[in-house]
């Protein structure tokens, strides 16, 4: 175990490093970041001045070098727009992005769970057919489109919730409803399929045989073994909610994360902040994927170490 865990750290940190790396050539070789941090009508004698000013006279190495060490050291450069260093806005900015995380994630399990159960509780009867319809709708409905609905209905006409930004503990609920549909869905889905191959294993058969009833048998003996598929789904979802479902969601609700931070810095041609923001949340992808391999093997030590 302790093997396996010291080369998935090593493949982890290979990964960040090769987004890193990849991150560093968009923003230094395909993009001049002196240009786009400046307004188009700017002179080549300022646009000159700003190369000088961030360093992008030196060879490239070098530059990737210095880039290479501030990743290290938590130095992510300083934001053309706030003037501020980069890494201390996102460590700002990042609590509410794992919050919306957190949410997203409790909405996802308490749906997909028990909706999932009952789907294969019972197979190709209406409650079956009802749950793949709401998934299916959830699957298909854009995140942004279902936020803006919610929106409506929750926050406008009913104000039950505040419309956007974070004002309490009532201000994450449309986000993260917002999010985890999309996800409970899918993992609904998964939790059926699931479910219904192992009902026609011998064991969940010898069970129900001897007199188990189909849901007993679900709740007692089969969910166990789904568990950790479960476990590695709900992983991927969650690096799904990093790499865009909560960066759309943040523009949508004003949530103060790191996602609609990498907006706004999009809109300010902010090059070195939007940088720190993908470094940040490649970094939380790839810590979530190994996280997930960790649990997984814990709850199922039948699991495979690769």
């Amino acid at each position: 175990m302790l093997r396996w865990l010291i080369r998935r750290v090593i493949a982890a940190a290979l990964v960040v490093f090769v987004v890193t790396s990849l991150v560093f050539v968009l923003t230094h070789v395909f993009t001049d970041p002196a240009a786009v941090s400046l307004p188009l009508e700017a002179s080549e004698e300022l646009r000159e001045a700003r190369r000088e000013q961030l360093g992008l006279k030196r060879p490239l190495i070098e530059q990737y070098g210095e880039f290479a060490f501030g990743l290290v050291t938590g130095d992510l450069g300083e934001s053309f727009w706030q003037q501020r260093p980069a890494s201390e806005i996102v460590r700002e900015r990042l609590p509410a992005t794992l919050k919306l995380v957190g949410g997203s994630v409790v909405v996802t399990v308490i749906l997909a769970v028990p909706l999932g159960m009952l789907a294969a509780w019972r197979e190709r009867k209406f409650p079956d057919h009802a749950v793949l319809g709401f998934s299916m709708a959830f699957i298909s409905a854009p995140p942004f489109w279902i936020g803006y609905l919610l929106i409506i209905v929750f926050a406008v006409q009913l104000d039950w919730v505040p419309t956007f930004g974070s004002r309490g503990w009532t201000s994450i609920i449309l986000p993260s409803v917002a999010v985890g549909l999309a996800s409970a869905g899918r993992l609904a889905q998964m939790i059926r399929r699931a479910i219904v191959e192992e009902l026609r294993q011998p064991y969940a058969v010898t069970a129900q045989s001897r007199g188990f009833s189909r849901s007993y048998t679900i709740t007692h003996h089969v969910f166990r073994n789904v568990a950790s598929n479960f476990v590695t789904f709900t992983g991927w979802e969650m690096t799904r909610m990093f790499t865009g479902y909560t960066v759309v969601i943040e523009v949508v609700f004003s949530w103060p994360g790191v996602g609609l931070m990498a907006f706004n810095a999009i809109e300010q041609k902010d090059l070195i902040l939007l940088q720190a923001g993908v470094v940040v949340l490649a970094g939380l992808v790839v810590f979530t994927n190994l996280a997930i391999d960790v649990l997984r093997r814990t709850i199922d030590p039948r699991v495979e170490l690769r």
